[in-house]
């Protein structure tokens, strides 16, 4: 009734405008404008899309004249400034008629203020209008002018419907006006109240009928804005005071989908003003500029974007990243990298390594500055360095005090022994001993500062600092005392960076608590890897949230984000020092056991199908070394421990003591660069392998030294403490690469990629592409690091589609296919695996099409990053093949309530359906620990230590294959694999299914014919090479008693390096190079 009553109101008003308005009248501007208005209102209405408010009106406002130059010609878009930056804005106001009354009047007052703010900003700074109701309407061109501005925004009214789109494309067309440069940033503010109802419309884009009935009107809408997204920073402002329900719903979501740059949700007409000053200080900050240490010799400048409002909002929520801010984490990490020790003053003089981080404080405006002693002197091996400053806030009406605390986590020298440094009980010691160290400094610094009441606290770190960060953090939600205040869990604000293990996994088993401390994660990092999970009886973990970095195992459109991450890292300016991306270099090596022999090819060969990128290698070897050298807690401190921090003493002390610090690190990056050079490589291989090769690996590794020593310039040095050094390294070098020889030398070989993923400004590239404050199309990535791997055992093709069918993995052949419209990985592992990583937030189908007659094994396992272990493994076993066969498999994405990345395994749905359409059964679906437990131990020997090599010993999941190799020496052939006294094979290279521990013995019998005429199983160029059948694990039968006439065997040639826990400390060496080389003095090599 109300609706009828206001259309013939309506009518009225217009016939009275019509018969008592003189002609001369209608021909002006202003009336002609209102004469378009009001027919579209009539169209409007016949169409039955306003409402009654929406054709409310205030008075007639006087005439809107559109500016001209002062010689009376037409506008012309205003000059850039001379200097500086120069920004251009629109305005772009709904006046419809719903806004009428009270929210006119907010938005009046709140966009004059707005134009005020900008204005006063340093800059050239101007400001444009357009409205839009039915239709849009440019009411002032740019202008720099506040009384020009204000007489516009006073002259608004409210009126007519909501067309969002013409209101878009009325502010572009007045940008794309204005002049483009790099100093030049052109920025559009929409408000709306409502959801658009008139206009262009269409069905092509993201909305549907079920999202919203006039959804056609949204889509036009959205092409709109999102054809701008590269050109203008969008902000939007969801002003929904007359909207519920549903439609409330998809507002807030509609607006949010315009912006690249920042949306805001205004629930009251008081908070317009509010509001509007905050995109106003957003569009006009900056940032600020901060140094920090990078290289051996010089500080390098980047912009950190900070403001107090980050600290509006609670730091967590229900869900896990409820709280986590994309810019707070940004800006954490700058003031991280601020708090690096100096390169000003070198390893002399310390009296300023704290400059970077004081000079940023004093440039956010934070007051009360003060550092602790050990950034004034030299650091030892557990020390720690802290810098903390505060400033004033009040946020809803509340006074707080911020305290801002910097961990140093680069240019501490000696302190990366503490890394290593685990202790026998609780919590990891080194960290610990560094965490005591702060949290005293944090209640000194508040006693000393009279700081009482409510605080807001803001603590950051990078790597070493970053567990230190964390754990504080963990301390104070625990309950820690810091003093006089009141600090409440959503005021305690923790961003840690590249983080490593400190905590007990049962001290941080509520992970729920501790949803205010964030960790920022890059998988392809090995330092976040320790203290290792999986040590028994309990391994470590981290307090709170791990957001993981965007990566080929956990983001299909991780090639995209790259390219936006790779826009800022190659523009560092400390790019000099970091080189080139690295991480996508990574290659995966192989001893060709075949090549170990004289003569002939090198052995150490690239692994072109197991190429299997740097995270997902780090992830197999370090769970491997841990399972199965490692083990236990007690058995790291005995073996492993003291090693390190002896290496550090003799790196930082006894090896060189004479030599300044600048000759050291030379020698580091000659060793490191020589020992993972191919030949070199092959030289290893040979000295270990090779019964020919008269020279020991302690000859090789001398030769290594000594040239390193000659390139460094070093000529004063311990001779006993290099010779203790060499020896080391060679004890620990053979065994773990005859365990272990392709990880081994992939390892080596990689030493560059494996160090640049630790690089400080790689992980501020990743977070500024993902932040609006330093783009205008800010990539998105939910911090998941969860995936799934396919593992499928059988003579088969498999081609991988997403749920839109388009094809995103092939393996024809046992050969992966190339394809450069996906970043999945996919791979023939070492143990002849058909191996592919998928997404957990993406789902997909696999078909597999049977090559041959034989049995398939067919497996799923769910990997967690933030656990570091598989805790899903669903098998189907066994399952019958006939050539040109048609599988089906689908690999849902997980649900939103399980991607969290500390789920134990998910109740995701996984099929697989056989030729005919059946769906088969799983044969075992384990699930949280009874996956992490389900790890098998194969060990090989030979016979005769003299008469063959073995390898393919170590840990594999249940439902793995392996494949175990035997290479005869000179003199000698394979006889067979056996297990006790039943023989397993004659095969040299040999694959079986993985359902329990298992030994297997290599025997090896002395040749009858003369060495000339001899030929060996694997011989390059002997006919009887074999070749892997495929065979599945029920052709090996157990019985009783086999192993312990194993164990009774007294041949004196018998090895079994599976027990030497002694094979750990070869890696173990290598990560200490790494972490010499860019923890602590964060000495990054120059590569070309």
């Amino acid at each position: 009734m109300r609706r009828l009553q206001t259309i013939v109101l309506f009518w009225l008003c217009m016939a009275i405008i019509f018969t008592s308005a003189p002609i001369s009248a209608l021909a002006t501007e202003v009336n002609k404008e209102s004469e378009t208005e009001h027919s579209e209102d009539l169209e409007m209405i016949q169409q039955l899309d306003l409402s009654p408010t929406d054709l409310e009106s205030e008075e007639e406002p006087e005439e809107l004249i559109m500016p001209l130059e002062e010689d009376g010609q037409p506008y012309s878009v205003p000059e850039p400034g001379e200097k500086g930056i120069t920004r251009y804005t629109v305005l772009v106001l709904d006046q419809s008629g719903s806004m009428s009354g009270i929210p006119m009047n907010n938005m009046k007052k709140a966009a004059i203020r707005f134009c005020t703010q900008v204005f006063e900003t340093n800059g050239t700074n101007y400001v444009a209008i357009v409205s839009y109701g039915t239709s849009a309407y440019s009411r002032m061109q740019f202008t720099s002018s506040i009384d020009e501005a204000t007489q516009v925004i006073e002259n608004l009214y409210a009126k007519g419907g909501t067309n969002t789109n013409e209101g878009l494309i009325t502010a572009g067309n007045l940008l794309a006006e204005t002049p483009s440069g790099d100093d030049i940033i052109k920025n559009l503010v929409l408000l709306s109240d409502g959801l658009p109802q008139s206009g262009s419309k269409t069905k092509d884009g993201p909305y549907k009928s079920k999202d919203y009935s006039n959804y056609q009107y949204a889509n036009a809408a959205f092409n709109t804005a999102k054809s701008y997204w590269d050109q203008y920073n969008i902000y939007t402002l969801g002003f929904f005071h007359a909207l519920y329900g549903d439609e409330l719903k998809f507002g807030r979501k509609f607006m949010n989908d315009l912006q690249n740059k920042g949306y805001y949700d205004v629930t009251d007409p008081d908070q317009l003003d509010f509001i509007f000053g905050e995109i106003a200080d957003d569009l006009t900050d900056d940032g600020v500029e901060f140094s920090y240490a990078s290289g051996k010799e010089r500080d390098y400048k980047a912009i950190c974007h900070y403001k107090d409002s980050y600290f509006d909002n609670i730091s967590c929520g229900e869900d896990a990243l409820d709280g986590f801010n994309h810019s707070l984490a940004t800006a954490s990490l700058c003031l991280a990298l601020s708090a690096f020790g100096s390169n000003e003053g070198g390893n002399k003089d310390y009296s300023q390594k704290y400059k970077n981080v004081k000079d940023l404080f004093e440039k956010l405006n934070f007051n009360n500055f003060q550092a602790n002693e050990w950034y004034e002197k030299k650091p030892q091996s557990d020390s720690i360095g802290v810098a903390a400053a505060s400033k004033n806030l009040v946020v809803d009406d509340k006074d707080y005090t911020l305290v801002a605390l910097a961990v140093r986590g680069g240019g501490y020298e000696s302190e990366w022994a503490g890394n290593f440094t685990i202790g026998r009980t609780g919590e990891h010691y080194g960290f610990s001993k560094a965490k005591e160290q702060v949290l005293d400094f944090l209640r000194h610094y508040i006693a000393n500062n009279h700081i009482t009441g409510e605080i807001k606290l803001w603590l950051t770190g990078y790597s070493r600092a970053a567990a230190t960060a964390n754990m504080v953090a963990g301390a104070i939600d625990n309950g820690e005392n810091l003093g006089d205040v009141t600090l409440e869990k959503e005021n305690l604000y923790a961003y840690c960076f590249e983080t490593p293990r400190g905590v007990l996994i049962s001290a941080a088993s509520d992970v729920k608590k501790y949803y205010n401390i964030y960790n920022i994660i890059n998988k392809n990092d090995p330092v976040p890897l320790v203290a290792m999970q999986a040590l028994k009886p309990e391994g470590f973990t981290r307090y709170g949230v791990d957001y993981i970095l965007p990566d080929k195992t956990t983001d299909e459109r991780y090639t995209e984000k790259r390219a936006e991450m790779l826009d800022f890292y190659n523009n560092m300016n400390s790019f000099g020092e970091v080189g080139q991306y690295e991480i996508d270099n990574f290659m995966s090596k192989k001893i060709e056991v075949k090549y170990l022999l004289p003569g002939g090819n090198s052995p150490v060969q690239d692994d072109i199908k197991n190429n299997k990128g740097q995270g997902f290698y780090l992830d197999e070897t370090i769970n491997k070394l841990t399972k199965e050298q490692i083990k236990t807690r007690d058995n790291y401190v005995n073996e492993f421990q003291n090693g390190i921090r002896v290496c550090a003493t003799a790196i930082y002390g006894t090896l060189f003591p004479d030599e300044p610090l600048d000759r050291t690190n030379k020698f580091i990056e000659s060793f490191t660069k020589k020992i993972s050079s191919m030949n070199m490589l092959s030289e290893i291989a040979s000295a270990v392998f090779n019964p020919l090769d008269s020279r020991s690996l302690e000859d090789v590794v001398n030769g290594i030294v000594k040239e390193s020593l000659h390139e460094a310039g070093i000529k004063n040095y311990n001779f006993s403490a290099l010779s203790d050094f060499v020896k080391a390294i060679v004890k620990l070098a053979v065994e773990f690469i005859v365990s272990h020889p392709n990880l081994t030398i992939t390892g080596v070989a990689n030493f560059n990629t494996l160090m640049a993923a630790h690089y400080p400004e790689l992980c501020l590239a990743w977070l500024m592409s993902m932040d609006s404050n330093y783009t205008k199309t800010p990539s998105t990535f939910g911090g998941i690091g969860n995936y799934r791997i396919i593992r499928i055992n059988c003579p088969v093709d498999v081609k991988v589609y997403d749920s839109a069918g388009s094809l995103k993995a092939e393996i024809v052949k046992d050969v992966p296919q190339e394809n450069s419209e996906s970043s999945l990985l996919v791979m023939l592992n070492e143990d002849g695996e058909k191996i592919i990583c998928l997404p957990s937030d993406m789902s997909y189908d696999i078909q597999i099409t049977a090559t041959d007659e034989g049995i398939m094994d067919y497996a799923i396992n769910e990997y967690s990053t933030s656990i570091g272990d598989i805790t899903r493994i669903e098998n189907y076993l066994n399952i019958k093949l006939q050539t040109g066969d048609k599988f089906m498999a689908e690999v849902p994405a997980y649900s939103t309530g399980e991607l969290g990345n500390n789920i134990k395994g998910t109740s995701t749905d996984y099929t697989l359906k056989d030729h005919s359409g059946n769906l088969l059964q799983p044969s075992e679906n384990l699930v949280g620990e009874q996956a992490e437990e389900a790890y098998y131990m194969i060990t090989v020997k030979a016979d005769y230590e003299e008469r063959g090599i073995v390898i393919g010993q170590g840990v594999r999941q249940r439902g793995h294959y392996a494949k175990i190799e035997a290479v005869a020496k000179e003199g000698y052939e394979f006889s067979g694999w056996y297990q006790g006294d039943a023989l397993a094979s004659q095969e040299s290279s040999y694959r079986f299914r993985v359902e329990e521990d298992i030994e297997f013995v290599a025997h090896f019998t002395k040749k009858k014919s003369s060495p000339e005429d001899s030929i060996t199983p694997d011989n390059p160029d002997s006919p009887g090479e074999s070749v892997d059948k495929n065979q599945p694990s029920n052709e090996v039968s157990k019985s009783e008693g086999e192993n312990e006439s194993l164990n009774t065997d007294k041949k004196k040639g018998s090895v079994n390096t599976g027990d030497n826990n002694s094979i750990i400390w070869f890696f173990g060496m290598t990560i200490s190079v790494i972490m010499i080389h860019i923890i602590s003095n964060m000495r990054k090599r120059k590569r070309n």
